[in-house]
């Protein structure tokens, strides 16, 4: 690792600036810290030699404020520099990121990680770790140059053991970097873990498997509180190892000069300047190893990053006619020539006019062999061409053959294997649109940022979707995360909006009808085709009647594992899964160390085979703790941080005791006694000398220990209270919210433990034995340094006034950086599917605009911070003049020895470490009491179900079973025998007059505005087949929600055979049915952990009928693992068949489809619902485009709206009507 990679200043041009600024501040407060020691030696000396103070104590202050006003100004550009440098690193990587295709920049997760955790790891290295560098490359020099003006030969010692504490620290360091890349590994694998986990609550909570993942993140957790502190233990090393060096220096400085002066050789002042100038020369480098963990992180950060951050290319010729069209020739990088291309950021066009592209071009795919990673082939030797006039060009193919990998292909998102594809910029709308939190109008400009309202409110109208938005705020619309707060299919129709507003010749769109209610199908098929008559469009769809309306049609088939056929392609990838590999879910719900081997009990066969991660992060770690001594003493980490702040209070009362000795011993030795009397006084110096650095360690370890074993047991416990939460109250809209509170927020409120508690306690406990000291020998002085310390206290509670206030805001703000970087990483394909290739400066803007409210914020609380430390550094001055002229008094008086007057004039600069980090501890207190209100605010949100609240006082009917009627605690059990009842056991659902609201501010009424779901009546019987039908946004996946228990009611009646569902236990009703929702989610594992979620102790060869029966056989015996094949690049069709295998492999009685057959060709879904209608569960499916024969289909239907609904999220949906097909 090196100390500092100056590529940061090349490649990062937003880092020049503060880099500098902090080096000249650096170099000033290292010239004001050399005089001060010069000045503070003329001051003691004339203390003890009854000289005139008027001139040393004027001085000594004077640089004491001005070192006071230099830290103020240093503590406000290190909080200015690290967040200047975070945010030019960010905006940076997102920049480069959406240039580069699938495969040629990091997979999701880990880009995730690092533009998020890595780039705020690089924030401390920047504050902290390179002023301190700074101050280390001046101060010693500074030192030493002073040293040779005043004594040579104490100059000589310094020059000779100087070196050794760079040499010692590097190598430590070198074996700091093996545990520091680790640990990183570790980070990336909890927050890929968290993320996935989370992504994938809803599913967990269907299948009741959410609280066993408890038992996951708790393991996550411990394993990176042992690799962190671990890491800590060699990192924190460097501290003990430069301590030790330096007082060992530091003793032989004193014993040259003590044996000089004891011989009359040399003056005192000249003595007392060596003494105290010596340790200034090794304190910077000290100081560095202090910050040595926050150096490893951060440049291990950089490490990461800085190859991703290539500076722009100058710009030269002015662009060809064929940069200007954007076209692109992608071909693999290793075929000739074939480095990727990107395409130009050329001037947009007008909207809806694409510039003409170059004579002769056409859109080509020549040879295209495709496969994702650990998969078979998906394309291969696919030949396919066409004009790029105006025209529709039809995709068309089983589900699952490679049509949106051959749309992401002519994107530009992806490299193919082997051949070339040849297209113009495109615009690809996504069968999951990007929808990013903001208005309506925000997400409309991510493609066409120089669009009029106009134009989007023609779009929007064309699209059918401007009746909507009309009554709510129009194109002010706020949207949560991923759109919510539309349905499926307004999100669809939004995407299509966009696609008309966008000014790329070649239009991609990817399943556009397939949320579409079939009565507005052919308003859409006659938009699409009115949008080929201006641009190209290549559409990949399921809907016969659209693609029968095209001018050319490719059919692309499915591709068997044996074919060699060309043409001919296999399962594809519209959702980006993260190829990272991480803790994997096994089938009870223990996450396995990498290194061990993977156990369940004994009735979970079909998860033991669950295997490992590909990519571990963690060496093998003992299956528990070991218990040390502290632990079996104070088991509880609340005694083992008493334990902490009482050593920490030893250290800190060590190094103000080992300066207060030394001037004592200094002094003593100029009068020239025997020997043998200062034997005591130096012992004392040699004991405080070695005791600072070692009890500091210890304080460090155990407090740090605590600090994260209180973290992992806090994620453990936020995690359990966002199940309740999960997903009608959380869902879609708060996944950024969730991440933001658990990593961040969490973090800052168990850091109060390691820089609050611990560092307060120190400060008291030295201040107090220093004031007992000082007083005991000049009681007026003791006064002084107790009031010092107060006024030190209270200014740190003036500091943490000030920065309440704006740590709410950078809180605030920090919260939505992360959450939208989060966001726009994780879909950085969808990023760059709307605003093409190299194109997305309105995103990476987005990023920009929310980044100068946590600068400015940042900025604020920097502010507060320097004036504080100023003010602190004022208290410091008062305290160390006050004292030195009452103890300059009291030698004149006769009541002071000399070596006593200078141990109490010594004592209150020995405490200016301790006091000047005040200020710090305080903002951090501010900064974890704003993170706890965060965290409250997220917390108490009421569930949406009530038995979720008072799942301890729920009593079951006698009827109920006693399994059913021990309430939640049935979970374990249920899911330990497959998780529900039998499907003979299947009940008669029915409501009258349900209506919902996914709003919690409606405390559970029914009159507060237009519900989401209007008053419905429904009745499922064993074996029934419902289908639900209706426009978009009339509350059809609202109905599923109360269903399934996620949802409560907010009038009418929902019952189970007859009993009021809320008179039974929650998961009882839960365990019955199986959801499978319009946003199936698929764990980053094997298809076997991801399937035996919904029954752990299923047979292999009843995953695998599941399959087939979901119509996934064909894709299963691609696979090439089988069942332990990791997941990678699934369609949308395959996530949603793979939900639906879950749902039939649970084996319970009643299934919810949402959508289910969305993403599916005709055939295919035909034959999926012929499979589910020879099954024996109930199900009630919701869908647009299919009415299976023998289903039931039940209309929901709008109704007129009243005043009351205008300030509804959601049409109003008051009425339904059914008919029998």
């Amino acid at each position: 690792m090196k100390p500092f990679d100056p590529e940061l200043l090349r490649r990062v041009p937003a880092a020049r600036a503060p880099v500098s600024a902090l080096s000249v501040a650096g170099v000033l407060g290292g010239a004001l810290a050399v005089a001060q020691a010069v000045c503070l030696a003329w001051l003691a000396s004339a203390v003890v030699t009854g000289a005139d103070l008027s001139a040393p104590l004027t001085w000594t202050v004077a640089l004491l404020v001005g070192r006071g006003v230099v830290s103020g100004a240093q503590e406000w550009l290190a909080g200015w520099a690290g967040q200047q440098v975070a945010s030019g690193v960010r905006l940076q990587l997102l920049r480069r990121w959406s240039g580069l295709p699938e495969g040629a920049r990091p997979d999701r997760d880990e880009a995730v990680t690092r533009a998020t955790d890595g780039v705020a790891g690089i924030e401390p290295y920047v504050a902290r770790y390179l002023p301190a560098l700074v101050t280390a490359a001046v101060v010693p020099v500074l030192s030493l140059v002073t040293l040779l003006v005043i004594d040579v030969w104490a100059a000589l010692i310094v020059v000779l053991t100087l070196p050794l504490l760079p040499v010692f620290a590097a190598l430590i360091g070198k074996h700091t970097e093996d545990e520091t890349r680790r640990r990183w590994a570790a980070m990336s694998d909890l927050a890929g873990h968290f993320l996935d986990v989370v992504r994938g609550l809803p599913t967990l909570v269907a299948y009741g498997r959410a609280e066993r993942q408890v038992d996951v993140v708790a393991e996550v957790g411990r394993r990176h509180r042992v690799a962190t502190v671990r890491t800590l233990r060699t990192a924190f090393l460097t501290t003990v190892a430069l301590e030790l060096l330096a007082t060992i220096s530091v003793a032989l400085v004193a014993v040259c000069v003590g044996l000089r002066l004891a011989y009359g050789a040399m003056d005192l002042q000249v003595a007392m300047t060596a003494i105290l100038l010596a340790p200034e020369a090794y304190w910077p480098i000290r100081r560095v190893g202090a910050e040595f963990h926050n150096a490893a992180d951060g440049a291990e950060a950089l490490d990461r990053l800085l190859p991703d951050l290539v500076p722009s290319p100058p710009t030269g010729a002015a662009p060809s006619p064929t940069e200007r069209t954007g076209w692109r020739k992608i071909t693999p990088p290793s075929a000739p020539g074939g480095a990727v291309s990107t395409p130009p950021s050329a001037p947009s066009g007008a909207v809806s006019t694409p510039p003409s592209a170059p004579d002769g071009e056409r859109v080509v795919a020549r040879g295209v062999t495709y496969h994702h990673p650990g998969r078979a082939d998906t394309l291969r030797d696919l030949d396919l061409s066409t004009d790029t006039d105006p025209g529709l060009t039809a995709l068309t193919g089983p589900s699952g053959a490679g049509k949106t990998t051959l749309l992401e292909l002519l994107a530009g998102l992806r490299v193919p294997t082997a051949g070339t594809v040849h297209a113009p910029r495109a615009h690809l709308a996504t069968q999951r649109p990007l929808l990013l939190p903001g208005t309506v109008r925000d997400n409309l400009t991510l493609g066409a940022p120089d669009v009029t309202e106009g134009e989007m409110t023609v779009a929007l109208g064309r699209v059918g979707l401007w009746a909507a938005l009309r009554d709510r705020h129009g194109l002010d619309t706020v949207l949560g995360d991923d759109g919510f707060g539309l349905s499926a299919g307004q999100r669809g129709r939004l995407a299509l909006a966009r696609a008309l507003l966008s000014d790329a010749p070649l239009v991609l769109l990817d399943e556009p009808t397939a949320h579409i209610a079939t009565g507005d199908l052919p308003a859409i098929r006659r938009l699409i085709v009115d949008l080929a008559r201006h641009r190209r469009v290549v559409v990949a769809t399921h809907d016969l009647g659209l693609a029968g309306l095209a001018d050319q049609q490719w059919r692309v088939p499915l591709l068997h594992r044996t074919d060699a056929a060309p043409a001919s392609p296999v399962p594809s990838c519209s959702a980006q899964m993260p190829s990272s590999a991480l803790t994997p879910l096994t089938g009870d719900g223990v996450a396995p160390d990498a290194g061990d081997a993977v156990t369940a009990p004994a009735d979970t066969r079909a998860a033991t085979s669950a295997p490992p991660p590909e990519h571990t992060s963690y060496e093998p770690l003992q299956p528990a703790d070991r218990t040390t001594w502290l632990r079996r003493w104070f088991p509880t980490p609340r005694a083992r941080l008493r334990v902490a702040a009482v050593v920490g209070g030893l250290a800190t009362a060590s190094g103000v005791a080992l300066t207060a000795t030394s001037g004592w011993l200094i002094v003593q030795a100029s009068y020239q006694p025997v020997v043998l009397t200062l034997l005591v006084a130096i012992v004392g110096v040699r004991a405080f000398g070695l005791a600072r650095p070692v009890l500091r360690y210890a304080e460090r370890v155990t407090s740090h220990d605590v600090a994260l074993e209180v973290l992992a047991q806090e994620r453990t416990g936020a995690y359990a209270r966002l199940v309740p939460l999960t997903p009608a109250r959380l869902g879609r809209r708060s996944r950024g919210d969730v991440l933001t509170a658990v990593v961040r927020d969490l973090d800052d409120v168990t850091d109060e433990k390691v820089r609050v508690v611990v560092p307060v306690w120190d400060t008291v406990l030295a201040s107090a034995v220093a004031a007992l000291v000082v007083g005991a020998f000049l009681p007026t002085a003791g006064v002084i340094v107790a009031v010092g310390a107060m006024l030190v206290l209270l200014l740190g509670r003036l500091d943490q006034a000030l920065e309440q206030s704006a740590h709410h805001r950078l809180v605030e703000a920090r919260g939505a950086v992360r959450r939208l970087t989060s966001l726009v990483t994780a879909q950085l394909p969808q990023v760059q599917a709307v605003a093409g290739l190299g194109r997305a400066e309105a995103v990476v803007d987005r990023v920009a605009r929310t980044q100068r409210v946590e600068d400015s914020a940042a900025r604020g609380l920097s502010r507060s911070r320097g004036i504080t430390v100023g003010l602190t550094w004022l208290v410091i001055a008062a305290a160390v003049g006050s004292v030195a002229w009452l103890a300059g008094g009291a030698f004149l008086a006769g009541s002071l020895t000399g070596p006593t007057a200078a141990l109490v004039a010594l004592t209150p600069m020995a405490l200016a470490d301790a006091w000047g980090a005040v200020p710090d501890i305080f903002g951090a207190r501010a900064r974890a009491h704003a993170a706890r209100e965060r965290l409250k605010a997220l917390f108490d949100q009421e569930p949406a179900v009530a038995q979720e609240r008072h799942a301890a006082r729920s009593v079951a009917p006698e009827s109920a079973t006693p399994r059913a009627r021990s309430g939640r605690g049935t979970q374990h059990d249920a899911l330990g025998r497959g998780g529900g009842a039998s499907v003979g056991s299947a009940p008669v659902l029915t409501t009258h007059g349900v209506k919902a609201t996914w709003n919690p501010s409606a405390g559970g009424t029914a009159d507060l505005g237009t519900p989401d779901l209007g008053a419905t009546d429904l009745r499922v019987g064993p074996g029934d087949r419902v289908v639900l039908t209706g426009p978009n946004g009339v509350g059809k996946s609202t109905l599923l929600a109360v269903l399934a228990r996620h949802l409560d009611p907010s009038a009418g009646s929902y019952r189970h055979d007859g009993v009021e569902v809320r008179e039974l236990p929650l998961q009882q009703v839960r365990d019955q049915i199986a959801l499978a929702d319009d946003e199936p989610h698929a764990f980053t594992n094997t298809v076997r952990a991801n399937l035996v979620l919904a029954r752990p102790e299923a047979t292999d060869e009843e995953l695998v009928d599941a399959l087939r029966t979901a119509e996934l056989g064909h894709w299963f015996d691609q696979l090439p693992d089988g069942l332990d094949t990791r997941l990678t690049g699934l369609s949308g069709g395959e996530r949603t068949r793979l939900s639906l295998a879950r749902g039939i492999l649970s084996g319970r009685p009643v299934l919810l489809l949402d959508e289910p057959t969305a993403h599916l060709d005709e055939v295919t879904a035909t034959r999926v619902l012929e499979r589910l209608g020879a099954a024996q569960q109930s199900a009630v499916m919701v869908s647009h485009d299919v009415r299976p024969r023998g289903w039931q289909e039940v209309v929901l239907t709008p109704p007129r709206r009243t005043p009351a609904a205008s300030g509804s999220s959601r049409p109003d949906l008051t009425q339904t009507s059914a008919r029998s097909r």
